[in-house]
């Protein structure tokens, strides 16, 4: 009963417009007095899971995040990818896509991205003769394969509510992400050789703008990889990874004589706003998680859904479908921090691997920034583009198969997230 009352409210409340920090806390208070626990107990679950160390990497990684805009690593990103496969027809249409992937190894955020490389992306688009409406919606569609990306915050969240290894939850996602990124791609082609779409003629790129462009954007391209060789090395754990990849950011900066204290601030106040709120969630989040544990929500669920039917991958479904159905009202964090609890014990109980059970979770969730009409990614890529929202939507539903595909394969083809994990570390690190 507190559960369900206190997930009701979260839901009422936010279809109210209610700010989503005052959603929850309030949703944690009124399911804590129903269960008629002391006031108190807020206190001690909201700090309880904030204070491990694990949540050190989240403000280091946003903080790489928002350093790769200040100091326009991400345009250099950009510039070299264009180089590299523009030339090819519809090639910005494929750079787009790439540059999503890259961007998304330091910023593991697909809001973020479309903030942060939603700009660059869309004027270079229009500039070339895409239509906008479409350029809209690949930034969007691509922006999603981010938080499968290392260092996702999301995975970060989900290692420390389900206790497993970071580091195999940022290489989980990587096989993933990369299919996703070809059946983007796939869907570029399908639609300019259907006539769907029409594609501007393919840029020309000479060995001096090539050659240009790889001195500018190469070592900012290194990025992701110097962050996953030094974790899957054993050099550094993922917090100090953070660490890592914000020091080699900054050193980009210097040698490129970009550096300067009002941007350096600029993103570590950014970042200081974005982790506060992260942090605050997940607060409120393990108070909520408790209210689920104190009334044996997840066990009682589990029940109800086996005596229906045992078969896991029936259960992955309907978890994806609640999910799908939850990124209408809720934001993913939010999303996340009931879903695990809830559906967590179920699935590994069922024999899901829980880093699989990540991944498709993860996804799901992102997947629902792109809901059409309602998706968080569609209002911050409308918001950037100045864009209105009708033929963004419209735009959107030429990608949404192919999501939904890569959807199903994900949560049917364990190996697709666990079999890198398995080469790295043939026992959990």
């Amino acid at each position: 009963m507190a559960s369900l009352t206190m997930i009701s409210l979260l839901i009422a409340l936010m279809a109210l417009r209610v700010p989503i920090c005052a959603s929850m806390g309030l949703s944690a208070f009124a399911g804590l007095a129903i269960l008629g626990m002391p006031a108190e107990t807020f206190i001690r679950y909201a700090t309880a899971d904030t204070r491990g160390v694990t949540f050190l990497a989240i403000p280091f990684f946003v903080l790489a995040g928002n350093l790769m805009n200040r100091y326009q690593l991400t345009e250099r990103i950009f510039r070299l990818l264009e180089q590299l496969v523009g030339f090819f027809a519809g090639g910005l249409a494929h750079v787009t896509v790439l540059t999503t992937l890259v961007f998304g190894g330091i910023s593991g955020s697909a809001v973020a991205t479309i903030a942060g490389v939603g700009t660059i992306i869309n004027h270079a688009m229009r500039e070339a003769g895409y239509r906008p409406a479409f350029a809209a919606a690949l930034t969007v569609s691509s922006s999603l394969v981010d938080p499968l990306v290392p260092p996702s915050i999301m995975f970060i969240l989900f290692a420390v509510l389900m206790n497993v290894s970071v580091a195999q939850m940022f290489l989980a996602g990587l096989v993933p992400a990369m299919m996703v990124c070809l059946l983007l791609i796939g869907n570029n082609i399908l639609l300019a050789q259907l006539g769907i779409e029409k594609f501007p003629p393919a840029s020309r790129t000479t060995v001096k703008s090539l050659r240009t462009a790889l001195w500018r954007g190469l070592p900012s391209l290194l990025t992701p990889l110097v962050i996953m060789r030094a974790m899957t090395t054993g050099f550094v754990t993922p917090r100090e990874a953070g660490v890592l990849a914000v020091l080699y950011i900054l050193l980009l900066a210097v040698i490129h004589r970009e550096w300067s204290w009002n941007r350096t601030a600029s993103a570590f106040s950014s970042a200081v706003q974005t982790t506060a709120l992260v942090m605050f969630l997940t607060a409120i989040g393990s108070v909520m998680g408790f209210v689920m544990t104190a009334e044996n929500t997840a066990a009682t669920l589990a029940a109800d859904i086996i005596a229906l039917t045992s078969n896991k991958y029936v259960v992955m479904g309907f978890v994806v479908l609640i999910v799908l159905f939850m990124g209408i009202f809720l934001e993913a964090v939010p999303i996340l921090l009931i879903t695990v609890p809830l559906f967590g014990p179920l699935v590994t109980h069922l024999g899901v691997d829980p880093i699989h059970f990540g991944v498709v979770l993860t996804f799901a969730i992102t997947l629902g920034i792109a809901h059409p009409p309602v998706g968080l990614g569609i209002f911050a890529v409308c918001a950037v583009t100045r864009l209105p929202m009708e033929p963004v939507v419209r735009a959107t539903l030429l990608f949404y198969p192919v999501l939904l595909l890569s959807m199903i394969l994900i949560a049917m083809v364990p190996a697709l997230s666990i079999w890198l994990p398995g080469v790295f570390f043939a026992s959990p690190p």
